[in-house]
């Protein structure tokens, strides 16, 4: 059943949903000021929610005070007459519950919570029998635009057209959690409630991951209170190894003078590839195929003109008065491809403590996060990433800061 409900000048089409999760790819349009989400027409004391300043709906009826929308979560409710935008602009409206939509100390951010706990199971779809898309971090910050008032309610945390929906309940969510105060729960805790204690370290371990400043003292703490306990998933002496080895991370002058020694290059079909030296000779001779563009490839001043690649390489070319040179771009481990830093051969054998114990001084790591990933910085905006999974080296990409 289609309705027309105007909108100032303009006319919008919208048509009833059955489903709770958003239709991907619609356009929603935008209320203009905070308000509640009613269960029924015309009761405003039965309220499912609350909204905030330009929450994106989607126009179900019009009746003579209220539109019927859905909003991002998929609940379907009932909101009083306000004027509904096609744009958003960044903008709160006077009164809007800070408890609800906590817009950061400079009230300018998006309406935000923090998640609340490790390891979360992000949902594509508002219940528990959803399949998990991604693990959200504990205190990732969640951009939030309706929050159900109900218990167990769920909110939308995915992309604004809900093309990869993700869903989370709010009752996981709160304000952002410091080391300083997880460290104090945790110090009042330690040896009387156990429960308490573990919960606490493991927040304050994660924490620490991020914040890198404190890493060591928090490692430590974690295996004091984890000792006589199986964690398959956690290698705290391997943690501790590379905590030992951020500590020892030489200043810039040093740092590049040894990045410079290490002599970075691949070798690939026994041919040897110097990064920003390799030739469009070169890729042809290595019968590489060569492509017009690679998909995702960030635009950050260095705009390569166009690609080789084999399956698990890819190396992007630029020309520059007449001269043509080439870095690898990407590439993965899996059949005999090599890359080189210093007497360090590495391929897809190559072991991620062989490489921490070689290379930990130059690293900053994204260890919660799985696979690991390591970072080696390149120059003022540039970065080498290596991940590994499950212990082995699996790729290389380089990137440049935009």
């Amino acid at each position: 059943m289609l309705k027309k409900i105007l909108l100032g000048a303009g006319i919008i089409h919208c048509c009833f949903y059955n489903s709770m999760a958003q239709s991907p790819g619609q356009h929603p349009v935008y209320t203009s000021e905070w308000g509640h989400l009613f269960r029924d027409q015309g009761n405003n004391k039965d309220i499912l929610g609350i909204f905030s300043t330009e929450a994106p709906v989607y126009l179900l009826d019009s009746t003579g005070t209220q539109y019927k929308v859905q909003v991002s979560n998929g609940d379907i409710g009932f909101i009083d007459h306000q004027p509904l935008q096609k744009t958003m602009r960044g903008k709160s409206s006077a009164g809007e519950p800070a408890q609800y939509f906590n817009r950061g100390s400079q009230g300018f951010q998006c309406p935000h919570f923090y998640v609340q706990v490790s390891e979360l199971r992000v949902r594509k779809a508002p219940t528990t029998e959803s399949i998990p898309v991604r693990r959200a971090a504990l205190n990732e910050m969640v951009c939030i635009d309706y929050v159900p008032l109900y218990q167990d309610g769920w909110i939308y945390m995915g992309d604004h057209f809900h093309e990869n929906p993700e869903y989370i309940q709010m009752k996981y969510l709160g304000a952002e959690l410091t080391y300083e105060k997880v460290l104090k729960d945790y110090l009042a805790a330690k040896g009387k409630d156990r429960e308490k204690e573990l919960s606490q370290v493991g927040r304050l371990r994660e924490i620490a991951w991020f914040e890198d400043k404190n890493l060591k003292q928090a490692l430590q703490y974690w295996k004091e209170s984890n000792t006589g306990i199986e964690n398959p998933k956690i290698d705290i002496d391997f943690e501790l190894l590379l905590a030992d080895q951020f500590a020892k991370k030489p200043g810039t002058e040093a740092y590049e003078k040894k990045l410079k020694a290490l002599n970075l290059h691949f070798i690939w079909k026994e041919t040897a590839l110097f990064d920003g030296k390799i030739t469009d000779a070169q890729m042809k001779q290595l019968e590489m195929q060569k492509v017009k563009d690679i998909p995702n490839v960030p635009e950050c001043g260095w705009e390569p003109q166009y690609f080789y690649r084999t399956p698990n390489i890819i190396i992007a070319f630029e020309e520059y008065k007449g001269k043509v040179s080439g870095s690898i771009y990407k590439m993965s481990f899996s059949n005999g491809e090599t890359i080189v830093l210093g007497n360090e051969r590495m391929d897809s054998g190559y072991d991620e403590k062989n490489f921490v114990t070689r290379f930990g001084d130059m690293l900053s790591a994204r260890w919660i996060s799985s696979p690991h990933e390591y970072h080696i910085q390149n120059g003022d905006t540039g970065l080498l990433i290596f991940t590994f999974k499950d212990g082995k080296l699996f790729s290389y990409e380089c990137m440049y800061y935009c």
